[in-house]
């Protein structure tokens, strides 16, 4: 008679699956925002919050469509300078929007945008 071999227990296979869906899930909702944070400092929020609105702004949307995907680029990856450029691409049903932000910190330490400007393409 053969011993019986034991194999990977069924709640492993159920743990392994969770703890992949909690990464997947971080990565997607806080990830970009947790890495902008450590790489920009105070910036971070200000892009995160326009970003955020530009994926909801009805003038945007009315051009693209429904918005399937972002991505984002810094000139400078630091926030020691006065001033920073950020640069933001929505992917859209039927066309693409690309938004330029450019920031500028006060004698207060505050960052503020001075300008943006936004370009649709097909």
């Amino acid at each position: 008679m053969q011993a019986k071999t034991r194999g990977f227990p069924n709640w492993g296979y159920l743990l392994l699956g969770a703890l992949a869906f909690a990464t997947f899930y971080f990565v997607k909702n806080m990830g970009q925002r947790t890495i902008m944070k450590a790489v920009l400092g105070k910036p971070a929020d200000l892009i995160a919050t326009a970003m955020s609105s530009a994926k909801a702004s009805s003038r945007i949307t009315s051009r693209t469509g429904k918005i399937t995907g972002k991505n984002f680029r810094v000139q400078k990856l630091n926030s020691k300078g006065d001033s920073l450029a950020f640069q933001f691409f929505l992917k859209g049903e039927y066309s693409n929007a690309t938004i330029k932000l450019w920031m500028v910190r006060r004698p207060s330490g505050e960052w503020k945008t001075v300008k943006s400007d936004t370009l649709f393409t097909k």
